[in-house]
C-alpha cells in the first residue's frame, strides 16, 4: 500500500494576506522503491490560505482567481 502525505516545500511571507504561507505538495509514495521510479509522485499543490484567499477575493493562482501571480515564484 502506497503511502500519501502533504508535505511543505516551501515557506515565506505572503503580501496579500499579511502572514506566512506555505506552499504544500500533495505526494505518493511507492511501498517498495524501485530503481527507475522516482522517489515519490506529486498529484495536487496547493497553499495553505488557499481556501481563505478564495473567499476573501485575493488575485492568486492557489486561491484559483489569477493563474497569472503566483507569489511563490517571486523569489524562486
Amino acid at each position: 500500500m502506497a503511502t500519501v502525505q502533504w508535505v511543505t516545500v516551501k515557506t515565506q511571507w505572503c503580501d496579500r494576506i499579511g502572514s506566512e504561507a506555505s506552499l504544500m505538495e500533495h505526494r505518493v509514495y511507492p511501498d517498495d522503491r524501485l530503481p527507475d521510479l522516482p522517489a515519490y509522485r506529486v498529484t495536487a499543490r496547493k497553499c495553505s490560505f488557499g481556501l481563505e484567499c478564495n473567499l476573501a477575493g485575493c488575485s492568486c493562482q492557489w486561491a484559483y482567481t489569477n493563474q497569472g501571480y503566483d507569489p511563490f515564484e517571486r523569489d524562486a
